[in-house]
């Protein structure tokens, strides 16, 4: 049966396979050894041989493309033409005056508005800055109290250490540049005389400890180490602005201090560490609230401010069953939680004795909603956000005075009518579970051979929301079914989701994407769609996975910075991630984990079989998947596959794990311009 799929679908493409340049394909007899592509990884970055092959397959790789540029352009026309109204986001209240970010025209402006008269002005133009830089990602920004500084962190290679600088606001000017190692945490001391930040270890990458800046004598001091090599550090400002809060972590368990804002102080250490507990605080009205699975799932307690001890702890609020705190706020006269229920959530507002005043559903049919943008530290309004894969983004206030939400702004696209195309989810049920898919298409385009772009992630316990990227509509126009697979191993459905998916459950993140690619075939009287498979970094792991497993599901894939050769990253301390991740993917030091990410890890599973054509993408500086594994899969799947794609490989030779935000839409429109190419049901223009 398996061969006879495998000449359906490459008789299905057969034509259009035709119209590829072949290159650098060898199939090679089953019975031959694979060659050994161990000398692809230089971790210098710096190897002239391994640069110079990079450099040749992403010319190999232009010259295949070429074909598809007049579908590229297309794409990138009609994105511009657009020409989007993109509301702006709520300002960052900070007291006399507010603050928010504004990217329009590749521009990146810090604006301040005079919180008495609502006049704006431009409080600093970091535009030049990223101009400086072939890659460029501004990692975040923080105002200092007296509104005479900003920090900002600044990633310029895509490795993730970021640079920290701080600039006078007066004059624009960088009064000091603290660290070329640092994390994106900011938090400056009540009195502006002090900025805690987090530096990243060298060779691994991992945020590891706090260091705190003081202004008046410039003077640098490490606050926190964290020696646990399996352990992450974070800084945040509690509410009250006394306190700054510092936490390490680990995949299932935290440990948090207090520290004085102003002096510097370590004051207590709310609860040691204990395996299996986490627990995240906050401070206000001299009290502290945490949020903890102390005694389950997360629960809101509170407790004396000089009382760390758990015995302390008293119960404040638990969700219902079913339900799980997502996030929470304090406002001055209220308690905010965002509550999840499967794949839907809700706004619950408490008052500061524990009663609910509020409770409300926020996901639009068919989206998603969230708290986002909130300054509860002075704000009298919850900020949520609203879309999905046919609802441009909205603005929502809920008025904490009138309990009432109300729209604020949204999103607006020239020739972008919401209302011509439909969004649903679906559930795909197979070995006892429901998996549901998100999908949008539009009514009057699609037919039974409509092409179905199909994303998937699954890891880390993270949730692919159906959000908003007008760039689908484009895909919709074309008569494609856009879908997102909410496989295990994410978080859409909430905990247990998650942890029917990681570690020795990964294989069942696999499982439902493929139960998904099938069903999905036949969706809407379809037959034998064309599926085309997407997915990046954990995604890249989802799918390169589902490519061994059963590639005649398959039409085409791209891989964007895909996590391939997980054995063989997962048993290297050395590289970044391992030893933080072994809870996610696995122990090879443990036979019986090996024996199951032997079951899936791509690279050791590909074997003589017709793989679809796949674009595969790389950044030489990526520090979260290195570069090294994309380009082993490639070549291990040219070795081996029984078709002739192509199997393309182009690699970010200035970049990292992230698209640098200027190329970013160019490479969205070469990502689905190749998979368009693969689709002959598909039209290649709107």
């Amino acid at each position: 049966m398996k061969s006879c799929l495998v000449g359906i679908t490459l008789c299905g493409i057969a034509s259009l396979l035709s119209a590829w340049p072949v290159f650098a394909v060898d199939v090679k007899a089953s019975s031959e050894p694979a060659p050994s592509y161990g000398w692809l990884r230089d971790d210098s970055r710096q190897s002239a041989q391994v640069l110079a092959f990079l450099r040749d397959q992403n010319q190999q790789t232009e010259q295949a493309l070429q074909q598809q540029a007049s579908v590229e352009q297309s794409l990138l026309d009609e994105w511009q033409a657009r020409q989007a109204s993109v509301a702006d986001r709520p300002w960052q209240l900070a007291g006399s005056y507010n603050y928010r970010l504004s990217t329009a025209d590749q521009s990146r402006l810090l604006l301040r508005q005079d919180a008495r008269t609502g006049e704006v002005s431009t409080a600093v133009d970091l535009t030049p800055r990223s101009q400086q830089a072939d890659y460029y990602q501004l990692g975040s920004w923080q105002v200092s109290p007296d509104h005479r500084y900003v920090a900002v962190t600044e990633d310029r290679r895509g490795d993730r250490n970021y640079r920290l600088s701080v600039i006078e606001l007066s004059s624009g000017q960088t009064v000091a540049t603290l660290s070329e190692y640092a994390a994106t945490d900011l938090v400056w001391s009540a009195d502006s005389q002090s900025l805690y930040f987090v530096e990243n270890e060298g060779g691994t990458y991992r945020p590891y400890q706090v260091v705190r800046w003081s202004l008046p004598q410039a003077h640098k001091a490490m606050l926190f180490r964290e020696h646990n090599p399996a352990w992450l550090v974070s800084v945040y400002a509690a509410t009250d602005d006394q306190y700054v809060i510092i936490q390490s972590n680990n995949h299932d368990s935290s440990e948090q201090m207090l520290v004085d804002s102003n002096s510097g102080k370590r004051l207590a250490t709310l609860r040691p560490r204990e395996s299996g507990i986490e627990y995240y605080a906050d401070v206000r009205h001299a009290s502290l609230f945490l949020a903890s699975n102390r005694d389950g799932d997360l629960r809101l307690f509170r407790a004396a401010l000089n009382e760390g001890d758990a015995t302390n702890w008293q119960l404040f609020w638990q969700p219902a069953a079913n339900q799980h705190i997502k996030n929470w706020l304090l406002f001055p006269e209220h308690i905010v939680l965002e509550v999840t229920e499967k794949s839907t959530s809700r706004v619950i507002v408490l008052d500061y004795q524990g009663q609910s005043l509020f409770d409300t559903i926020i996901t639009p049919a068919g989206g998603v909603a969230w708290l986002s943008g909130n300054s509860n530290r002075y704000g009298r309004s919850v900020m949520i956000r609203s879309m999905s894969l046919t609802q441009p983004p909205r603005w929502l206030a809920l008025d904490l005075t009138r309990m009432r939400i109300a729209t604020l702004t949204e999103d607006r696209y020239r020739g972008i009518d919401a209302a011509a195309y439909q969004t649903e989810q679906i559930q795909v049920r197979h070995g006892g579970v429901s998996v549901p898919v998100t999908l949008a298409y539009r009514t009057d385009r699609i037919n039974e051979k409509s092409p179905v772009f199909l994303y998937g992630y699954g890891a880390y316990g993270t949730p692919v929301r159906p959000y908003f990227m007008p760039q689908i509509i484009s895909l919709l126009d074309r008569g494609v079914i856009y879908a997102i697979a909410h496989v295990r191993g994410g978080g859409y459905l909430g905990p247990q989701w998650y942890a029917q998916g990681k570690g020795h459950n990964k294989p069942h993140s696999f499982d439902d994407y493929l139960a998904v690619a099938q069903v999905i075939k036949a969706y809407r009287q379809g037959r034998d769609r064309p599926i085309l498979a997407l997915g990046g970094s954990a995604g890249g792991t989802l799918i390169a996975g589902a490519l061994n497993r059963q590639p005649e599901l398959f039409a085409g894939a791209v891989l964007q910075v895909p996590f391939v050769d997980v054995i063989a990253t997962m048993s290297d301390p050395s590289l970044p991630l391992t030893r933080q991740e072994y809870a996610e993917w696995g122990d090879p030091r443990d036979p019986a984990q090996l024996a199951v990410m032997k079951t899936y890890s791509p690279n050791d599973n590909i074997s003589p079989q017709a793989y679809p054509p796949m674009l595969v993408t790389a950044g030489l500086y990526d520090t979260q998947v290195p570069y090294w594994e994309p380009a082993r899969w490639v070549m291990a799947i040219r070795d081996n596959s029984l078709s002739q794609g192509p199997y393309l490989l182009q690699t970010d030779l200035s970049g990292g794990h992230r698209q640098d935000a200027r190329q970013a839409m160019r490479q969205q429109a070469r990502e689905y311009a190749f998979l368009l190419h693969l689709a002959p049901t598909a039209t290649q223009s709107p």
